[in-house]
């Protein structure tokens, strides 16, 4: 789909600002399209390659809630990082980030068997991953209020945080915000693009926003999915575009800047 001619002149000055640009996306929702089964998502290979030649020209991060090796299989592009497990695995070395010990390990574990156990013969799916558990309701939304009841009250050092037809519970501390943090003292960029398509991605755009006032030059994309995308996704965004528009994003940065990587 043809970008609007306005974000795409807004992308060009992004692309034409101080450097290094720094590219953070979002995986599922944003790289990926959203499908019923976590584990069939797929980053579609015209994307790939879009990610595979912007990441010669600036730098690009994934920030996901998923797994750090389930996030580097999913994109499996040489010279993209990563921040994962919603700030909790890094690609890099970096000591902004907070670590989780195995006890926290084994009561993701017993809480998902918990719950496994009480919903036994609904159609919940629980995602164990690296440092959370994910109870996906997508194919039963009636399982929200239950769920949430379910969840009310979890063990000392951990969160609830609501997604798209998914309630995920990881230890306190991070998200997507510090996994940001993490990115711009890493990379120290001048300029900045972030996308994001879900409530967890609204503290990374927000962040980002609020780097425009500190001098950075900014643009935070909003990827909207149709009734799923929370209004607060959309409000926290500086513009809106749907998902099959991501890849005319990466295409067009890289088509502007056009030159070596950043050192």
């Amino acid at each position: 789909m043809t970008l609007d001619e306005a974000l795409a002149r807004r992308l060009r000055e992004l692309a034409r600002g101080p450097s290094p640009l720094l590219v953070a996306s979002d995986l599922d929702g944003t790289l990926a399209p959203i499908v019923p089964r976590p584990e069939d998502a797929r980053v579609p290979p015209a994307t790939l390659a879009a990610l595979e030649r912007l990441s010669q020209v600036a730098h690009v991060a994934v920030v996901t809630g998923r797994d750090l090796a389930t996030a580097r299989a999913l994109v499996p592009v040489a010279g993209v990082e990563f921040v994962a497990s919603h700030g909790h695995e890094a690609s890099f070395d970096t000591a902004t980030l907070p670590t989780s010990g195995a006890s926290l390990a084994e009561q993701l574990e017993e809480l998902a068997r918990s719950l496994e156990t009480r919903f036994e013969g609904r159609t919940l799916r629980v995602e164990r991953k690296a440092r959370s558990v994910a109870f996906h309701y997508r194919a039963d939304p009636a399982l929200a209020r239950p769920l949430r009841e379910a969840l009310a009250e979890l063990p000392e050092g951990f969160r609830l945080q609501p997604g798209r037809l998914v309630l995920e519970v990881l230890p306190a501390g991070a998200g997507k915000d510090a996994a940001l943090a993490a990115l711009v003292d890493r990379f120290r960029p001048g300029s900045l693009l972030v996308l994001g398509d879900d409530l967890t991605d609204v503290a990374m755009l927000e962040a980002a926003r609020d780097l425009a006032g500190e001098g950075l030059h900014v643009l935070a994309l909003a990827i909207e999915g149709g009734v799923e995308t929370p209004p607060e996704v959309v409000a926290a965004g500086d513009a809106v575009i749907g998902q099959e528009q991501v890849e005319g994003v990466i295409a067009l940065l890289t088509g502007t800047l056009g030159s070596p990587h950043p050192s």
